[in-house]
């Protein structure tokens, strides 16, 4: 049997782009999306639905 990863995701629907630390803000304090995007996580910019 295969290892399957575990994939988590995250879809909040108040956040925006310029309020977000690792999205370039620096007045915005978001220790642990900073953390998990620098380790294993991705983060986009723009999102279309």
């Amino acid at each position: 049997m295969t290892k399957r990863p575990h994939i988590v995701i995250f879809n909040p629907d108040q956040f925006r782009t310029d309020a977000l630390a690792h999205m370039g803000n620096p007045a915005s304090v978001t220790p642990n999306l900073d953390k998990i995007c620098q380790e294993d996580g991705v983060s986009f910019r723009n999102a279309f639905c």
